[in-house]
């Protein structure tokens, strides 16, 4: 008897090949037979007229950031994602400078960790341990994260290049995370305390994540909108440290810096959340996006003719995934916070001071001086920041869902004006940046994912379930900014597989339907060296997605992005059904997977 039997589905295996039609039937944690058509099981789905295929892996992602309050990872599961890649852009948890010895976590309890600042403290295998107890709904593949490791070694004082001694012991804490079971080494080299490290700290990093057999996932540094500084104090996303005329060029030289770690340090690199990196400011036709795009390829194909190991993902939007946020909060509670003036003001006190003439000028100048970012966009950086910005909630609907440059505009004001006349009349009014200056939109994104080295990626972390109450989460005293709590994220994070498959392949045909679940599923276990994994075949675990192919896609849009996308009708997670009429079952059956170690 088997537990589950899958009937009469349409199966596409994840290698690529033709669909067939096939009987999946599943006992335990893995597929026994994919031919079992007089089976019985304890369980049967009738896959007549859907599409059976495994469960989406996503290589860049972040749910393990919220692994501890949001275990069933709705948002994922809910779009068929079974497996994640975390750690990624150099976040990893673990490993940190202070270690919780066994009988110190014995004494305070696993559960109670996380109040006591415990998971603060925790080396690369207590982490895994911890997830491991703690259960979660989807695989977990784990990397061990530069910022991570740099911050346990280097603490406060990181605005320099690491010493000598430094880097050893750096290196000593990447192999320890390596020997526990991490796939790879990431960085994120334009955040703190990353972006001060040169060129030979990651190469010496990364040869220890290839004595190990690890991959090196680069955020790729200067990735965003960038002003150039050479002021130490000023940090932070989008910075650029370096001569000011090379701001420009800043994407380029990252990824060139990226492929010569991979060159001296001779280990496979995967790009992550690729980017053109010619930069086109200005307003410009549909043909140079397209040439951009080529170019950056071109990049890539040549040094992998030279004998460097690439691949890359993308993320499957053309519009931002920043979350819609209160405008308020751009101002004070991220950039400007870092300014003396400015920190630790309240709300109401900042509506109060931006109708004063003289602080409304010091902002600015700010602005002027390239000190001033909103979401990802420094103001001076891109001379076209105010069409980045789209209204998503406020008193007045004459504003709803246009730009803060086209109500600049219409009402014949400065953007920044514009900006702080918005918040004095409606302090809770939203916008979310919906476009970016790294040129990934209705062009170039299908000329990426067609690329043969290609695979899509969310770049998400996991959300609370869409009838949860934020309040309700904020009650149980998670430990996460309420900031996060109150971002009400963009519809890709909940529909972003279900856009893939929906839009690129069965509207706009840019991959045939078993390209795409190839390069969303057995690709991507290839590269990351996942066993038994990412195909519909006996001995595989039964990571599984059923779906309606003429009914999949995204439901949700930037006014109301809450939503659970159209078409996915079961999703198993290691032979367990965690998702049908469009509600997660509540089962963590997920796995932390550990690299070159028994996951059985």
């Amino acid at each position: 008897m088997n537990d589950i039997l899958i009937r009469n589905s349409k199966i596409i295996d994840g290698t690529g090949s033709t669909a067939y039609i096939g009987n999946i039937a599943i006992k335990d944690s893995k597929i026994i037979s994919t031919d079992d058509a007089n089976g019985s099981a304890d369980i049967l789905i009738d896959g007549k007229g859907l599409i059976t295929c495994p469960g989406f892996i996503d290589p860049h992602s972040h749910p393990d950031l919220t692994f501890s309050v949001l275990p069933l990872c709705h948002n994922y599961i809910m779009q068929g994602i079974t497996t994640v890649v975390g750690g990624n852009c150099g976040l990893a948890q673990a490993p940190t400078r202070k270690i919780i010895t066994k009988s110190k976590e014995e004494e305070i309890g696993i559960d109670n960790l996380q109040s006591q600042g415990a998971n603060k403290d925790l080396s690369f295998s207590r982490w895994l341990t911890k997830v491991d107890r703690r259960g979660i709904s989807i695989n977990y593949i784990p990397l061990v994260g530069h910022n991570t490791v740099r911050s346990a070694i280097m603490g406060e004082d990181f605005k320099r290049h690491a010493r000598l001694e430094e880097i050893e012991a750096m290196k000593e804490l990447v192999e320890k995370s390596m020997r526990a079971g991490a796939f790879g080494f990431s960085t994120g080299l334009d955040y703190d305390p990353s972006e001060y490290a040169n060129i030979e700290e990651i190469i010496e990093l990364a040869k220890v994540a290839k004595m190990y057999g690890g991959i090196y996932v680069s955020h790729l540094r200067h990735c965003q909108s960038q002003w150039a500084t050479n002021d130490p104090n000023l940090y932070g996303y989008g910075v650029f440290h370096g001569e000011i005329e090379e701001a420009w060029i800043g994407k380029y030289q990252g990824l060139i810096e990226a492929l010569e770690i991979g060159k001296k340090a001779n280990i496979p690199v995967q790009f992550a959340h690729i980017y053109t990196v010619y930069t086109i400011p200005q307003p410009h036709p549909d043909f140079l996006d397209e040439a951009t795009a080529r170019a950056t390829l071109w990049l890539i194909d040549k040094a992998r003719e030279e004998g460097i190991d690439i691949t890359f993902d993308v993320i499957v939007s053309d519009t931002s995934i920043a979350p819609c946020n209160l405008i308020i909060n751009e101002f004070i509670l991220s950039r400007l916070q870092k300014l003396k003036w400015l920190r630790n003001i309240e709300k109401d006190v900042f509506v109060k001071l931006i109708k004063n003439h003289d602080f409304r000028e010091k902002i600015k100048i700010l602005s002027h001086n390239g000190y001033l970012k909103l979401g990802m966009v420094h103001t001076k950086a891109d001379p076209y920041w105010m069409d980045r910005f789209k209204i998503t909630a406020c008193k007045n609907e004459d504003y709803l869902d246009k730009t803060i440059g086209k109500l600049a505009s219409k009402l014949n004001k400065n953007p920044l004006d514009l900006i702080f006349d918005l918040i004095i009349e409606d302090p809770e009014i939203e916008w979310v940046q919906f476009a970016e200056d790294r040129a990934i939109n209705y062009i170039t994104l299908p000329i990426y994912l067609s690329h043969s080295l290609c695979m899509p990626c969310t770049d998400m972390t996991s959300l609370p379930p869409l009838d949860f109450s934020i309040d309700k989460l904020k009650s149980v005293g998670t430990g996460i900014p309420e900031e996060f709590l109150n971002s009400v994220y963009v519809p890709h994070f909940y529909g972003m597989y279900a856009n893939y498959i929906g839009r690129f392949v069965r509207d706009n045909r840019v991959l045939t339907l078993e390209e795409a679940i190839k390069k969303a599923t057995f690709f991507v276990a290839q590269r990351f060296g996942l066993k038994e994994r990412g195909l519909i075949k006996p001995d595989y675990y039964a990571d599984i997605l059923i779906f309606n192919y003429d009914k999949i896609k995204m439901t949700g849009d930037l006014l109301n992005p809450r939503q659970a996308p159209e078409g996915i009708e079961y999703v198993l997670v290691n032979g367990k059904i965690t998702y049908k009429d469009k509600k997660h079952t509540g089962i963590k059956a997920g796995k932390v997977l550990r690299h070159n170690i028994s996951n059985s």
